[in-house]
């Protein structure tokens, strides 16, 4: 059901920090920058060939990710894998009784809840294009 693992997504403390940081040990280069207001962080795609990964800081404490942060502290937030037919994948996770949820019923996209993946929150999608 799932392929690659094609993000991965870590909570930090500082973006700008974790952005040297990553940069100095693995020679990565921030592709895009973006903020979500809806989901409370800010965050910075450092593609890696196939996949990126994703350095997410907090910007509010009551949402999912500063909740994270506060509770587990820095570290993996999200898994996301390579899914084809998303909408037919989650549907078949649901007839197994696990929560999935998505945009819409269509959607590619949709995250399965991490209490029904011991924990880690997975994501099911397709690889973003890097130019």
């Amino acid at each position: 059901m799932l392929g690659d693992v094609i993000e991965l997504s870590i909570v930090v403390k500082d973006l700008e920090a974790a952005i040297k940081r990553f940069e100095a040990l693995f020679d990565l280069k921030v592709y895009q920058r973006g903020e979500s207001k809806e989901f409370g962080f800010k965050n910075a795609i450092l593609p890696l060939g196939k996949g990126h990964i994703e350095l997410m800081q907090p910007t509010d404490p009551t949402k999912a990710v500063g909740r994270f942060l506060e509770s587990r502290g820095e570290g993996v937030y999200l898994v996301g894998f390579d899914v084809e037919e998303i909408p037919e994948k989650a549907k078949k996770l649901r007839d197994k009784g696990v929560r999935v949820a998505q945009p819409t019923p269509d959607a590619p996209l949709a995250w399965v809840h991490p209490k029904d993946a011991h924990g880690l929150f997975v994501e099911l999608r397709r690889p973003q294009k890097y130019l």
